[in-house]
């Protein structure tokens, strides 16, 4: 059974069906009616077991941070080298980072390069498809790659794109982008996508796939 194998989380509450969220790689929220036994709740989760299991293969793996661990950057594989003091850097294929004050170094690091890297690609696309956007957030996200609020124009992006290949990053842009048209995922929206991005289904295979 899933619940044997990842945190299930079970909430009962005022709404007329049930639903299956997922918030990590391990972690899964079940919301159920009132009503609903918790044997049925299982039971309902087990009948969706392909798609939970699917869903959560996608969701970004917590990473330790030991020597000599392997890390995406940008699509590329890095090695984890540890050093004394300073920030943390990049130098052929390794990652340094500093022993003591790791954790914070690595954080400090993909925040400063998706800052450098996803704005220029939002700045690029907005104006491929003559939109302005008014707002960049870049931030963790559990369940989605980015979203976009279309009566502000504001797009939100995962600081975990940057693991991905650069092309990935400019999918996910795009795609946000795009609601500011059509803001939901009719045909009219992939048509539009297509338009300015022939092989968008490529890049969303590399999305979905594992970091």
């Amino acid at each position: 059974m899933l619940m044997q194998r990842y945190k299930v989380t079970l909430k009962k509450k005022n709404v007329k069906n049930l639903s299956i969220r997922i918030v990590a790689s391990d972690e899964v929220v079940l919301t159920v009616p009132l009503f609903v036994s918790k044997k049925r709740a299982f039971e309902f989760l087990d009948m969706k077991k392909e798609w939970v299991e699917k869903k959560l293969s996608q969701m970004p793996k917590p990473l330790k941070l030991e020597e000599g661990a392997s890390i995406n950057y940008l699509g590329y594989p890095y090695t984890i080298k540890f050093c004394e003091k300073g920030r943390a850097f990049i130098d052929g294929e390794f990652l340094y980072l500093p022993k003591d004050d790791r954790q914070n170094e690595y954080e400090k690091f993909l925040k400063k390069k998706a800052k450098e890297i996803f704005l220029p690609i939002v700045k690029s696309w907005a104006k491929k498809v003559d939109k302005e956007i008014k707002r960049v957030s870049i931030k963790k996200m559990k369940t989605r790659w980015g979203s976009c609020n279309t009566q502000k124009a504001y797009i939100n992006l995962n600081l975990h794109l940057i693991h991905k290949p650069i092309g990935v990053i400019e999918y996910v842009v795009l795609h946000e982008i795009a609601h500011l048209t059509h803001p939901n995922h009719s045909k009219e929206f992939h048509s539009y996508v297509e338009n300015f991005m022939p092989d968008w289904k490529e890049r969303e295979k590399l999305l979905k796939s594992n970091f």
